[in-house]
C-alpha cells in the first residue's frame, strides 16, 4: 500500500466535484530527467535517470453511459469523447493521450460502459522533465487498473512505445519509457536499451539540493538538428565497417583515424556521442561506488561536451552553468532535455541557495528572461491507490 500523499486527496475531491462520483482508482507516474544520455537514447537507449517527486496524477470511475470526459485539473480544461471514437484528434491536444490508453486495451472489444477521467500534475512541460511520457503512462496503468488488465512494468513500456508509433506517428523506442515505468523509491537508473537492461543505482544527492531552473529562452523548431546528429551516428558506423554495430563499439582513437574522411560537423558531434557513452559507464561505477564528486564532475563533462561538441547548448544555458560553477558549494550543473534553450540543474549544498538565485537576478538583468526554478527530490515509479481503502486509513 503506498502512502497517502496530498495530491492523491486532492485529485479524489476534484473529482467528486466534478463528476459526483468517487474515483475507482488512482495512479501516478513520476517526472523522470536524464542526468547523463539524453542525446543517447534514440541511438543507443544508454543513459542514467533520476525519477523526480513531480508527478502525474489520474483518477478514473466508471460512467453508466459510454462517454469518456476527461478534467485536466490543473488548467481547468475539459474533453469528451465516446468509447466508440477514440481516433487521434489534434484538438484534443492533451486528452490525446489518456484516448491512446483506452484505444490500447478496447481497440479489439468496446465495453459497454465510458469512464470519468481528473488529471492533475505539477510536471513542467517541453523542459526535459518526460511529462508527456508520464502522462501516457500513468494513463495505462489507470486503465489497466480500472478495467481489471493491470499488466507488468514490461507491458506498460511496451505498450507506451507502441502507442507513440500507431497512435501518435512518431518513432519513439522503448527505452523513452523503461526509467519511468521501472524507477524505484530512492534510486538512479542505468539504462541500457540496447540490451535491455535496467539497473538501480543509489542516488546520490540526498543532502544536496536539486534547482532547476527554466532559462525562458524562446523554443524554436529543433527537430530537424536533432535528426542530423542522429544521422551522423548512423553516417560514422557505417564508414567503420559492418562489424562496427553501434558507437559504443567505437573508441576515439580508432574514430580518429577516419577524422579525414568525415565532415567537421560530424566530427564534433561523433566526438561527444563516443565520450558520453564512456562517461554513461564512468558514472555508473561511480554511483555504485557512492562516488558523490566523480558522479558531479562527469555531469559538468558531459555539458561541455554539449556545448562544445555536440552544439545544442545556447549563450544563456552556458551563462547559467558557468556562473553558478564558480559558487563554491555547487556541485554540478548541466543542461537537461533535447537542447537549444530550455532548463538547468544544479546541484549544490543547502546554504548555497541565497548565493545562486542571486546569480539568477543578474541573468535576469543581462538576458531579459525572468527565470523560473524549481527545487525537486527523488521520487519513485508508478504507483496504485484504491479510493475505497484510503477511505478507511
Amino acid at each position: 500500500m503506498n502512502p497517502i500523499d496530498n495530491y492523491v486527496e486532492q485529485i479524489s475531491s476534484l473529482h467528486i466535484q466534478e463528476y459526483d462520483d468517487a474515483p475507482d482508482v488512482i495512479v501516478s507516474a513520476p517526472a523522470i530527467i536524464r542526468l547523463l544520455g539524453e542525446q543517447l537514447v534514440e541511438i543507443e537507449g544508454m543513459y542514467i535517470a533520476l525519477p523526480l517527486d513531480m508527478k502525474t496524477v489520474i483518477a478514473v470511475s466508471a460512467r453508466k453511459d459510454t462517454s469518456i470526459r476527461f478534467f485536466a485539473a490543473d488548467i481547468n480544461e475539459r474533453k469528451r469523447t465516446n468509447i466508440t471514437n477514440l481516433r487521434f484528434k489534434r484538438e484534443d491536444r492533451w486528452a490525446n493521450h489518456v484516448k491512446a490508453a483506452f484505444y490500447a486495451f478496447f481497440s479489439a472489444a468496446t465495453p459497454d460502459h465510458g469512464y470519468n477521467v481528473t488529471i492533475l500534475g505539477n510536471i513542467p512541460h517541453g523542459l526535459g522533465f518526460g511529462s508527456s511520457e508520464s502522462l501516457v503512462c500513468a494513463a495505462i496503468w489507470a486503465v489497466a487498473n480500472v478495467t481489471g488488465q493491470v499488466r507488468s512494468p514490461e507491458d506498460v513500456v511496451r505498450m507506451a512505445s507502441k502507442l507513440e508509433i500507431e497512435y501518435f506517428e512518431k518513432d519513439a523506442p522503448q527505452a523513452d519509457y523503461t526509467a519511468l515505468v521501472q524507477a524505484r523509491p530512492s534510486s538512479m537508473l542505468y539504462v541500457d536499451g540496447g540490451k535491455d537492461w535496467v539497473e538501480p543505482l543509489p542516488f546520490l544527492f540526498a543532502d544536496c539540493l536539486m534547482v532547476f531552473t527554466d532559462s525562458r529562452v524562446p523554443r524554436v523548431p529543433i527537430d530537424k538538428e536533432i535528426a542530423k546528429r542522429s544521422n551522423d551516428s548512423h553516417n560514422i558506423v557505417q564508414l567503420l565497417g559492418k562489424e562496427k554495430r553501434r558507437l559504443r563499439d567505437i573508441d576515439l582513437e580508432e574514430f580518429d583515424e577516419y577524422t579525414g574522411l568525415i565532415p567537421e560537423s560530424a566530427r564534433r558531434h561523433s566526438i561527444f556521442m563516443i565520450e558520453e557513452i564512456q562517461r554513461i559507464r564512468e558514472a555508473r561505477d561511480a554511483a555504485a561506488n557512492k562516488d558523490l564528486l566523480a558522479f558531479s564532475r562527469l555531469i559538468n563533462k558531459s555539458q561541455a561536451g554539449l556545448r562544445n561538441y555536440y552544439e545544442v547548448s545556447c549563450p544563456e544555458i552556458d551563462w547559467l552553468v558557468k556562473r553558478a560553477l564558480e559558487i563554491d558549494g555547487v556541485l554540478a550543473s548541466r543542461m537537461i532535455g533535447k537542447g537549444f534553450g530550455g532548463c538547468t540543474l544544479t546541484i549544490m549544498r543547502p546554504d548555497t541557495k541565497s548565493e545562486y538565485l542571486k546569480r539568477l537576478d543578474e541573468y535576469e538583468r543581462i538576458f531579459g528572461f525572468k527565470p523560473q526554478y524549481w527545487e525537486a527530490q527523488c521520487g519513485s515509479g508508478l504507483s496504485t491507490y484504491v479510493p475505497s481503502i484510503l477511505a478507511h486509513l
